[in-house]
Order: structure tokens, then sequence, then C-alpha cells
């Protein structure tokens, strides 16, 4: 049997993991490239670095470990707690996750070279930029962000680091017109935000982000639109940002909102065994349906000829193949 690199090393402590479950019974379908796995999976472990308790990237990263283990392609996987994008490269390149959830904006700000070992395996959903403000709020368009308390993502988080572009194409970032940031992970965040320490959030996450559903069920919420900066985004950072639409009522009351969509990609290691990463992209074409986190609202890519839009950044060689074959 395989066995990827710094198998079952532990995290740090302020890291925390969730066991792989969910294992129950079989679904009725197999990967058909996974025949001959019967006897074994391929490889002994293969971890996927999530996210944060609540939001779109764990839920994600948890259906795919379990999925990673029912049809025989790891013989363990775990979800990991982490503060997103970031820390889930890091831990990628350290061996202590096999695959990783990623922000295009983010993995591309790395300026992955040619011979770099991180590489995509696809594009699994779209996520959307929220600035959220309480319902009764001044704040009505980005400019009234200027010297306001806003809270801009865990440092060095997908949502800083696309946050810090925004507030940059808004011309928010000199002083006497940039706000007092704070640097805040999503919980964190709308807690101070229901707490009246922040005056707007910014956020990223699969729609809807469930931490906000449940804010909005206790206050009255606003979003900001943030489709003014795509211009300015789109010259500076060509390819990674789109214009995309949170419908009405996709939080409790809220209008429709104009905003910043980027892809997240499943990122791994040029080491990743071929047929591992070939199996994996079956696994995200042939069962997608199993890997939609629960009350998504239509953010999956899980289909050959989206899965490859990857902004640019290299596709596994194994994954190219795969997609080829399954796509033409």
């Amino acid at each position: 049997m395989l066995k990827y690199e710094n198998q079952g090393s532990g995290l740090p402590g302020r890291r925390r993991l969730l066991r792989w479950a969910g294992l129950g019974a079989l679904a009725a379908t197999s990967l058909p490239a996974l025949a001959s796995c019967s006897q074994g999976a391929l490889i002994e472990r293969l971890n996927v670095a999530g996210g944060e308790s609540g939001g779109m990237y764990f839920e994600f990263a948890n259906l795919l470990a379990t999925a990673l283990v029912r049809y025989g392609i790891a013989a363990h996987s775990e979800a990991l707690l982490t503060e997103a994008s970031v820390e889930n490269l890091e831990l990628l390149e350290n061996g202590q996750a096999g695959l990783s959830l990623a922000l295009a904006d983010t993995v591309a700000q790395r300026e992955l070279s040619a011979d770099s070992s991180l590489v995509a395996l696809g594009r699994v959903y779209q996520n959307y930029y929220h600035c959220i403000v309480r319902r009764d709020s001044q704040i009505r368009t980005l400019a009234d962000l200027s010297d306001q308390r806003l809270g801009t993502g865990a440092p060095g988080s997908g949502t800083w680091v696309t946050g810090q572009r925004i507030l940059s194409a808004a011309g928010l970032e000199s002083e006497g017109t940039k706000p007092r940031e704070r640097q805040l992970g999503y919980v964190a965040g709308l807690k101070a935000l229901e707490a009246g320490e922040i005056d707007a959030l910014l956020l990223f996450g699969g729609i809807p982000v469930s931490s906000i559903t449940e804010l909005g069920l206790k206050m009255e919420l606003r979003l900001i639109n943030l489709a003014g900066v795509l211009p300015a985004l789109r010259t500076e950072h060509p390819r990674l940002y789109e214009h995309v639409i949170i419908p009405r009522n996709t939080y409790p009351g809220v209008a429709e909102v104009n905003t910043v969509g980027v892809a997240n990609l499943l990122m791994t290691s040029a080491g990743l065994p071929d047929r591992v990463a070939a199996a994996v992209v079956e696994l995200l074409v042939n069962h997608a349906r199993e890997l939609i986190p629960r009350n998504s609202a239509g953010i999956q890519y899980l289909t050959p000829d989206t899965l490859i839009s990857t902004g640019g950044q290299p596709l596994h060689p194994a994954a190219a193949a795969t997609y080829r074959r399954l796509h033409g």
C-alpha cells in the first residue's frame, strides 16, 4: 500500500482536528478506476486542510475526507480545522495535509514558481466576499468605511489578503482614509459585530455562511455592494476576480447585493502519486453530489469543464490527464 510522506504527524496544539467520520454504508456506485482497490486503499493517509468550524471550507473538507475513505482512496483521512488558505498551504508544504483548500488569489500571491511543489487538483467552488454591517448602520458604500472600525479577517487569511486589495482599489489605504482595522477570524468577527465592537466586517465564504445566517436571526443585517472595485482588481490581478451576486434572502431579510467572487482551489503536492491524484479527480467528478455542503447555494464547480478553471495555477499532471480523458 502506498504511503504519503509525513503521514500521521500531529499538528501544533492551537490547531484542532476533526476525526474522519460518517463512513456508514458504502454508496451504491463506486469509482470505476478504483475497481482494483478492494484489497486496500491507494494511500495510507490523506488529510484535508479545511477552515474554521461552521464555514463552507470545513464542511467541504469533512465531506471529502469521508469520501476518500469510503471509496478506498485513503485508509485514513481527517478534515483539519484551520484559519483557512494561508495555513492550509503551509500544512500542505510541511506534509501535515495531503490536500488543501485555498483561495485562488491567495495561491497566486505566494508566487508559485514553475518548479513549485504545489499544484491544483481543481476548482471546487465559488467564494463570495461579504462586507457586513448592521441594517441601521450609516455605512452605505465602501467609501463610508473610512475611519470606521473594520474587521478584516484573521492575519494572513484569504479574507485578509483579498480585503487589503479591495480597500486599496477603493482608495482606502492611505492615512486619513483607511478604516481602523481589527484582524479577526470570522467567528470572532461576527461576535464583535453583534456586540457593537466593530462597525463592519469583511468575510469570505461560500453562500450561505451558516454563522451569518445565525447572526441574521438575532439582529438585522445588510451587505455592502463591492462590485465597483472589480475593474481595478482585474487590471491589477488578471483572471482571479469575478462579478457575483448574493441573492435576496440568502440571509434573513437581506437584499440582493453585487460583490466580488474568487474560486476556491483544491491544492496538493506535485509528489502526490499519480494514481491517487487521478482517483481524487474521479471522485470530484463522479460523486459530486456527495461533496456539496449542506445548504450550499449553487456554489460548486464539480464538473470537468469548471474544475479545470484554476486561475492560471498548474494542475497536477495526473489530474490534467484525467480531465482530458473525462472531458475530451
